[in-house]
């Protein structure tokens, strides 16, 4: 955030006409301002007590250099502001359907609760919710060859003492370390980043140092989507698509460096380093190396999900992890299985009572109905708490209307006179158009819950949606099915 204030004063001053150099301390607490003339430094001064009174405040003026320093409300503001975005973005990669009705709240200043109900794995939860998903575009710098930047690398090591592997250090402290050992080694405005060899089971196993510019402003907050596709070979990639002001900044990063590389940089690992051959504005992909399909399909789904929720606006650390048992809501859970069944039955029951053999049928079709609904729930990982539930018992009503509406079109055809086959047939075709306008309409509304509400609003919407699926197929194609199986070639009458 200093840094890019500190390249936003310069660019504004410069619109006035104020040529400036603004750098971030090294502990990035503070920007120094250094300007040609007091004529600069008073318009600088003037600039900033106008248009950044409310955010940095000066706290050195000495000669032609001024120092500015974020006032401390700023400063709780931001991090307030950081908590809640944290807060959003692990709610969209975990409960990206909203049906998985986890807890997220924040705790104190600094700290977030997540409580995610009915987990099978845990493993592959902690990591979608600390992984960065931080996405880079930098310009690959070839000032320095790679064989140079390699024994640069592996000079800091030697001088340091410290390595990459099990017994050493991870890779982010790593490549910190790396950096960190190598400043003034390099290039201004450049850092040293690593590729997985193209052969190599880990990076451990077999590294590729790059020197990347640093000055480039494309990340991955300017993507729109990301998602899984597949190359012309079957393998999956991770496919994006940028947002106009990304299109228009990646467009003009491209535009300018046609025949050199572009490094994608993802948490810190380049993934791919290719040779921009024209200007690129809106789409790109990730490729994911040589692993086996399986693998780099997880990995695919894990990116695109991280990517499509938003970065990270700050490193996670995991402090403390608890896991509790089912019995404490086993309660709930009996009463509401109690509930459902008591409700289905008295529909059954009452459905059958009303319209005998035809009944028989929209009872069995409302079997199927649940059965499929939960197939489908099941797929998108749903945990079936307290708004799941009540999307449920409402399909079943939604369901029960439909064939309430075919059965009593049925009747009046079978009142006029004609076969039992041709009262199916007629009362189906006339019950359609009812049938289809009503269950639009609910899918509308079920629609702006998923499109607008978050948690358990978009849970209730998801559900909704799911059941009105499948209740158009089983109320008016299996329900349709069976009735002709039950009145057969000789269209015998059935009780109704």
């Amino acid at each position: 955030r200093t840094d890019r204030m500190a390249r936003a004063l310069a660019d504004d001053l410069k619109e006035d006409g104020v040529e400036l150099t603004a750098r971030a301390t090294e502990a990035k607490d503070a920007i120094l301002l250094d300007v040609k003339n007091d004529a600069d430094k008073q318009k600088l001064l003037t600039k900033l007590k106008d248009f950044y009174g409310t955010t940095l405040q000066v706290i050195a003026s000495d000669g032609l250099q001024v120092e500015v320093r974020y006032f401390e409300a700023a400063l709780e503001e931001y991090r307030t502001q950081l908590v809640s975005q944290a807060i959003e973005v692990i709610r969209n990669r975990v409960d990206e359907f909203g049906v998985a009705e986890p807890i997220i709240a924040a705790q104190g200043r600094d700290r977030i609760l997540v409580q995610l109900p009915g987990v099978s794995d845990s493993a592959h939860a902690k990591q979608l919710i600390n992984k960065t998903a931080r996405l880079d575009f930098r310009i690959v710098d070839e000032t320095l060859d790679a064989v140079k930047v390699s024994e640069l690398v592996a000079s800091a090591e030697k001088e340091g003492g410290f390595g990459l592997g099990k017994d050493k250090l991870a890779f982010a402290p790593y490549a910190k370390r790396v950096n960190e050992a190598l400043k003034g080694k390099l290039p201004p405005n450049t850092i040293v980043s690593f590729e997985k060899a193209p052969n190599a089971t880990s990076m451990e196993a077999g590294k590729i140092a790059y020197l990347l510019r640093t000055d480039s402003d494309i990340s991955g907050d300017l993507l729109e989507d990301a998602f899984v596709s597949y190359e012309e070979t079957g393998a999956p990639r991770v496919a994006f698509r940028f947002n106009p002001e990304g299109s228009r900044k990646f467009g003009e990063l491209t535009g300018k460096n046609i025949n050199r590389r572009l490094a994608i940089v993802l948490d810190d690992v380049i993934y791919s380093a290719p040779n921009i051959q024209s200007r690129i504005d809106r789409e790109g992909t990730i490729t994911l190396g040589r692993g086996n399909f399986e693998d780099n399909l997880k990995e695919a789904q894990l990116i695109s999900t991280t990517l499509r929720a938003g970065a990270l606006p700050a490193t996670l650390q995991q402090v403390e992890e608890r896991t509790v048992g089912p019995s404490l809501g086993q309660d709930s859970i009996n009463k509401g299985k109690t509930a459902g069944l008591i409700g289905m039955a008295l529909v059954v029951a009452f459905i059958i009572f009303w319209y005998k053999m035809v009944g028989v049928v929209a009872a069995v079709c409302l079997g199927i109905n649940m059965m499929l609904l939960l197939a489908l729930l099941s797929a998108l990982g749903a945990t079936l708490t307290l708004p799941g539930i009540a999307g449920i018992t409402l399909t079943m009503g939604m369901a029960i209307d439909a064939n309430v509406i075919i059965f009593e079109r049925i009747k009046e055809e079978l009142a006029r006179g004609v076969t039992m086959k041709r009262a199916i047939q007629d009362g189906f075709d006339r019950a359609w158009s009812a049938i289809f306008d009503s269950n639009v309409t609910n899918a509308i509304a079920a629609g702006v819950l998923v499109y607008f509400g978050t948690g358990p609003v978009r849970g209730f919407g998801v559900t909704l949606i799911a059941g009105i699926i499948t209740t158009m197929i089983t109320a008016v194609f299996v329900s349709h099915y069976f009735l002709d199986l039950l009145t057969g070639k000789s269209a015998k009458k059935i009780a109704i």
